[in-house]
């Protein structure tokens, strides 16, 4: 077969892989991106204890690394992230010892945004401005993450952040992102989030779902009514970090109960769940994008979270950089989509 995802699904979203430098140096990852994907996301470089760990150094190297491969292949690009209660270097919150001013904070935040999208303004289409600010079960009352981003500067920072974004990147879609956010109280809660950003005139154009799923999680009318109410919102929707593990979440914390090899039964219902993605998803002109985070089961972050060294299968390709079968039965579906 020699149509990639792009083909099947590229005039209906985008297809896209999280990257680091070291995957982009793989010859056998290469060929993948090249017949498969037509985005890329930055896994880490562009995290803000990545790519700026002291207040007066940035570290480009591999965030351009990433926008340069991506520029040669004609590939989109999403940036993630400006700003996560992980990853964020200590200096951040620091005056010496103390807190850093909540003016001093607001500062710093402003200056990253502008060095960062000056630099990068050229490349990227859509920016994770906020990644996972509400904590529907352990926030505060207003669902807020209690991060020192929240602590030192209040629930009006994260209004700065998009204003400061729309200022200095007036050509990229802004988006807030999370995961869990596809169901329950924190679909509910992400609902009014949005919602109230909207009603008081804050530049957000999207929201991502990061898809960190199971292979016995979301069935297919969850995921439909996620992307029902936010599109009712008239935001755009993008499938931003999507994985389907072989385990549910408090599933196997021993090394005696790991999988020794790949679960075949747990395989094919994981094919079930990435072709409920692909279906509901094509059903709604707001999803603009499907990104996993990874391209191959041969490196994946599950393999160390939430269980170090616990071997997990999660993508659409195999230890070994091959197609797993649901990738023919997902370009198929694709092709006969666009028919």
């Amino acid at each position: 077969m020699n149509n990639g995802l792009k083909d099947a699904w590229g005039k209906l979203f985008k297809i896209g892989a999280a990257v680091n430098r070291r995957a982009l140096e793989q010859k056998e990852n290469v060929d993948i991106i090249r017949k498969h994907f037509s985005s890329l996301t930055s896994g880490n470089a562009m995290k803000m204890g990545c790519i700026h760990p002291r207040e007066d150094s940035y570290y480009w190297d591999e965030a351009d690394f990433i926008t340069g491969f991506a520029q040669r292949e004609g590939l989109a690009m999403r940036g993630h992230t400006i700003m996560w209660h992980n990853q964020t270097s200590d200096w951040v919150f620091l005056d010496g010892n103390e807190d850093v001013s909540k003016n001093k904070l607001f500062k710093r935040l402003e200056d990253h945004i502008f060095s960062v999208t000056q630099r990068y303004n050229d490349y990227i289409y859509a920016w994770d401005v906020i990644n996972e600010l509400i904590d529907a079960e352990n926030g505060d009352e207003n669902i807020y993450r209690k991060s020192k981003w929240y602590q030192i500067g209040g629930k009006e920072i994260y209004d700065f952040a998009f204003k400061k974004m729309r200022e200095a990147s007036p050509k990229a879609k802004l988006f807030y992102n999370d995961y869990n956010n596809e169901s329950g109280v924190k679909l509910e809660t992400t609902l009014r989030y949005l919602s109230s950003m909207l009603d008081r005139g804050i530049p957000v154009d999207g929201v991502g779902i990061q898809g960190h799923w199971y292979f016995n999680f979301p069935d297919e009318n969850i995921l439909r009514n996620a992307l029902e109410r936010y599109s009712a919102l008239g935001l755009d929707i993008e499938l931003t970090e999507i994985d389907v593990s072989v385990y549910e979440w408090t599933e196997a914390r021993e090394k005696r109960d790991f999988f020794t090899s790949r679960p075949e039964d747990r395989i094919l219902k994981q094919a079930d769940i990435y072709m409920n993605v692909f279906k509901a998803a094509s059903d709604y002109p707001a999803v603009k994008n499907i990104t996993t985070w990874g391209i191959s089961d041969k490196h994946t972050w599950l393999d160390n979270f939430p269980v170090k060294e616990r071997k997990n299968w999660p993508l659409l390709f195999d230890e070994q950089n091959r197609e797993k079968p649901v990738v023919a039965q997902l370009i198929e579906a694709g092709m006969k989509k666009n028919l």
